[in-house]
């Protein structure tokens, strides 16, 4: 691997890296174990929250800064070596009070605030566990729309009156602050050239709306097909992988680090 520049690879999560449906990554196992082997940064960037992503930063062993809730909350290594969050807008309970008065205005929409545990295991898939773990935000709001077409643009002109985005995911839409995957994935990306003294080289990967600024700014932006449609990027060093999910994450990923390895 060339010593002018550090590898980082920033991946979404579900879809992604993990089985829209098992949520294993074990397909994109061989991929992972040249990461590791070789010191390349995995940066999970993803909406899911701090609570989800340490339980799957411990088991995937991983030890590298995370980017959580759509790019909000950026978690990065201070001096003591503790993961220190740096969120960017107004918090969670900002958000939940804008999401009440456009409630009352007359909006159609359930959120994750609204859900027990137990609907949002039977919306997501996950375990209740995890579920609850799901439900501890710091800094956005998945919901699920309950109007049509139209009131959806009159919802989206609501949020952004009050400072906030709508952002289409791949199970979800997210209301959140004026920031994203790619301004995550830039804040992770400079403490790397600062802390290294070296210019960096970023791979992103992504299935959803969410992730279509990360993939843009990216040097190799890699489209991870998804179950209904797939990404068109403004990249033209953009690849769509063959197959969907962490199967199609290993497709792509292979060749790509075997290529950058050998320069």
């Amino acid at each position: 691997m060339t010593t002018e520049k550090q590898i980082l690879v920033f991946t979404d999560l579900d879809g992604t890296l993990l089985d829209h449906t098992s949520y294993s990554y074990a397909p994109a196992e061989k991929a992972l174990q040249t990461l590791k082997k070789h010191h390349i940064p995995l940066v999970l960037n993803t909406s899911k929250t701090r609570a989800e992503v340490k339980l799957l930063r411990r088991r995937m062993e991983n030890t590298f800064p995370f980017i959580c809730e759509n790019g909000s909350a950026v978690y990065l290594p201070d001096s003591d070596g503790d993961f220190v969050a740096h969120v960017s807008g107004s918090g969670y309970d900002g958000i939940l009070s804008v999401l009440s008065q456009l409630r009352k205005d007359g909006f159609r929409f359930r959120g994750f605030n609204d859900m027990p545990a137990s609907e949002v295991s039977a919306v997501t898939g996950l375990n209740t566990d995890d579920a609850t773990l799901a439900k501890q935000r710091e800094a956005t709001e998945p919901l699920l729309w309950q109007g049509n077409e139209e009131e959806l643009l009159q919802f989206t002109t609501a949020i952004e009156h009050h400072g906030l985005r709508l952002v289409q995911g791949g199970r979800f839409y997210h209301v959140m602050n004026q920031t994203d995957k790619a301004d995550g994935m830039k804040k992770v990306a400079d403490y790397y050239r600062q802390s290294t003294g070296r210019d960096v080289i970023t791979i992103a990967l992504g299935d959803g709306g969410n992730d279509v600024g990360m993939l843009e700014a990216a040097d190799f932006p890699i489209v991870i097909p998804g179950k209904k449609t797939t990404l068109t990027i403004k990249n033209p060093a953009a690849v769509t992988a063959p197959s969907e999910g962490p199967k199609g994450w290993q497709q792509v990923m292979g060749p790509l680090l075997d290529k950058l390895l050998a320069q």
